[in-house]
């Protein structure tokens, strides 16, 4: 049997990076209005697990960048794809589909190897870094139990009046950020490697950009506490040395 190289295996791994983009295109094409997105939205929900998220959802991308953000759905992971088959009845997405899963598992070793290596490659945190984080994780993990306390009323005060003021928040970050939203993304604890990735995705969009990087923020953080996030919104603000906007933040969440 003839042996494949690595230049070969490298060369199937780079087909499948376009042919992972393209079916994704095509998806995204063959979904035309309102009604098809709620199809393919509901043909996820029970994977998604956030009624909240979804309602969000306007475009067909946003639902793809929520499921590669949760795992759900990437290179290595096709499958879901075939839910947005069933619910749009594109037998042109279903054929490429077909085509794709049949390469990645006749080379899946190899092109595993080979993602993941990227995904390394795209994360820039030194492994100094990483290494404070296992003993902080580890630490974490060492401390004795303890009850969660309650909500308050303040604190369910804070989260509801971001949820009232979410979008127009958004909007107005999205105005304002400019091209200085990779170090406002980094001071949300957001991976270098999903801001390029969010880069990649949106490079001619610099709205959509900030936009992914506040959901990718935001994601970190339950529906309880979302307070927290605000918190953290805020400093991340003050710390791009957008005080501007942190004041403008406040006085709207205090509406």
């Amino acid at each position: 049997m003839e042996r494949i190289s690595v230049q070969d295996h490298r060369a199937v791994y780079e087909r499948l990076c376009k042919d992972y983009l393209n079916l994704k295109l095509l998806t995204q094409h063959a979904c035309h209005g309102p009604e098809q997105l709620e199809r393919c939205k509901q043909s996820v929900r029970q994977d998604i697990h956030s009624c909240r998220k979804l309602s969000r959802i306007t475009q067909f991308e946003q639902l793809v960048a929520l499921m590669e953000q949760r795992n759900l759905l990437s290179l290595l992971k096709p499958d879901l794809i075939e839910r947005f088959v069933l619910a749009l009845g594109t037998k042109e997405v279903g054929s490429a589909l077909t085509s794709y899963r049949d390469v990645l598992r006749s080379h899946y070793e190899p092109v595993r190897r080979f993602y993941f290596e990227d995904l390394r490659h795209r994360d820039r945190r030194t492994l100094l870094e990483k290494e404070v984080e296992r003993i902080k994780l580890q630490e974490a993990a060492e401390l004795p139990a303890v009850t969660p306390r309650p909500p308050t009323a303040a604190t369910n005060a804070k989260r509801d009046a971001y949820l009232r003021q979410r979008e127009s928040i958004y909007s107005l970050l999205q105005l304002e950020i400019g091209k200085s939203w990779k170090v406002f993304g980094r001071f949300l604890n957001v991976p270098a490697g999903e801001l390029d990735e969010i880069e990649e995705r949106n490079r001619q969009d610099l709205k959509t950009r900030i936009y992914e990087t506040l959901e990718r923020a935001e994601v970190q953080f339950d529906d309880a506490a979302l307070d927290q996030y605000v918190g953290v919104l805020l400093k991340a603000l003050e710390s791009s040395r957008r005080k501007d906007l942190k004041r403008k933040i406040e006085t709207m969440l205090q509406r």
